[in-house]
């Protein structure tokens, strides 16, 4: 049995590493967690702004994940579910679309909607049938393609994949090309079937706090930010020199790279969020709203305060926009760009929108081109002492953020020969 007189030293406090602490902590296992930021939540950060509660981009939260639903106290959360639908804008109408099984009530106007021929529909209902067939991870074993190639093998129709598709992947894999594994694709495809798609009442931060609770404060260090690692520890950009008996990487892809001293470290993919502030809301039902019409600069658009009221103070309503790509404008010409698409979509009333902030986000989601591993089979162990955990080299999202964090912390316990 190795001397565990030394901490393991965990980079990073999003839910990778907290998940990966939570672990070791109950395991008996001493530990460390560091931080670059002055905050904890990697990507799941909160703002308060005059009232109004503001994601650090487009988050939700899909109740479905086997992990998140394994760890986390969902009624502590107060979670406030979305519809189980989109309404789509095409045309320059909006139509709503819904599960049917899930929300029979809109079967009409599903069925109604221009989106796609009744071809289509029947093969997604064949498609929601073949992703729910076994255990989810199951998924990763079936052949990998790109997306788009997936969808036009099962027969999918241009006019589908155009106004549903596109901007749906392009909203949750940050993929508007749709060139990302259909493994993923068929996952979340899964996951959106079977559960509810949801935000805390008090914002995403309340998911990372969460997992706090446990965690002893004085093992978590913040504004300490790794400038690099070695077997035996990790030295500060301060200068200082921790040891450790083992480092476990837990920080965004491009970071992990870095620090493992990948030659070629893997691609990421950012978003624009916008918040606007207004007195009246666009639409009035707890839908996340795509734009089908294949152009412009708004992916979606959403209504927070309309599925979870106290995103905003009383009187008003706060809304997000998403932009993928178009990174190199400027926050002036976004907002200008934004504006004039959605008066085409709503009319003059958004001029009385009032902005509120914008965030760019430019390590939102890793590339994730075929063929994607099974992540719940990978090893964490890059080098002797040296593990990782989280999206990198995995599946992104937060499924996958926790169950990694987890799963290396027993790797680490089972070297250690600690586990239990």
């Amino acid at each position: 049995m190795k001397e565990l007189d030394k901490n393991v030293i965990i980079v990073g406090a999003g839910l990778a590493g907290l998940a990966c602490a939570r672990r070791l902590l109950h395991a008996g296992m001493p530990f460390i967690v560091l931080e670059a930021d002055d905050r904890i939540g990697g990507r799941l950060k909160t703002d308060r702004l005059k009232g109004f509660t503001l994601n650090h981009g487009f988050q939700v939260l899909q109740t479905a994940y086997p992990e998140a639903h394994r760890v986390l106290d969902y009624d502590r959360l107060a979670l406030k579910p979305f519809a189980p639908g989109a309404i789509i804008r095409t045309d320059g109408r909006f139509h709503r679309i819904a599960d049917p099984r899930r929300r029979p009530r809109d079967l009409w106007s599903t069925l109604a909607a221009p989106i796609g021929t009744l071809g289509d529909r029947l093969r997604m209902a064949r498609l929601a049938l073949n992703v729910r067939r076994g255990c989810p991870s199951r998924i990763f074993e079936r052949p990998d393609m790109p997306t788009m190639e997936f969808l036009r093998s099962k027969d999918f129709s241009k006019r589908i994949i155009v106004r549903f598709f596109k901007p749906f992947f392009a909203g949750v894999c940050l993929d508007p090309d749709l060139k990302a594994s259909s493994r993923v694709f068929q996952y979340i495809f899964r996951i959106f079937a079977e559960g509810d798609v949801a935000l805390p009442d008090q914002g995403m931060a309340a998911i990372p706090d969460q997992l706090m609770l446990d965690l002893p404060m004085d093992r978590i260090r913040t504004t300490s930010k790794v400038k690099s690692v070695h077997p035996g520890g990790v030295v500060l950009e301060s200068g200082e020199a921790i040891d450790g008996c083992a480092v476990i990487l837990a920080t965004e892809g491009p970071e992990t790279a870095r620090l493992a001293g990948a030659t070629k470290p893997g691609g990421s993919r950012g978003e624009i969020c916008l918040y606007f502030a207004a007195k009246r809301p666009p639409i009035d039902k707890p839908y996340l709203i795509l734009n089908g019409d294949g152009g412009g600069w708004v992916n979606s658009l959403t209504i927070p305060s309309i599925v979870a009221p106290s995103y905003a103070p009383t009187g008003q309503h706060l809304i997000s926009v998403v932009v993928v790509g178009h990174q190199a404008a400027d926050n002036a010409a976004v907002e200008t760009t934004v504006r004039r698409e959605l008066t085409e979509w709503f009319g003059r009333v958004v001029d009385e929108w009032r902005h509120l902030k914008t965030y760019r986000i430019e390590h939102a989601l890793p590339e994730q081109n075929p063929p994607m591993p099974d992540p719940t089979v990978r090893s964490a162990a890059i080098s002797p002492g040296i593990y990782v955990c989280g999206e990198y080299g995995s599946v992104p999202g937060i499924q996958w953020a926790m169950l990694s964090g987890r799963q290396t912390a027993e790797q680490v316990l089972k070297d250690f020969d600690t586990y239990r």
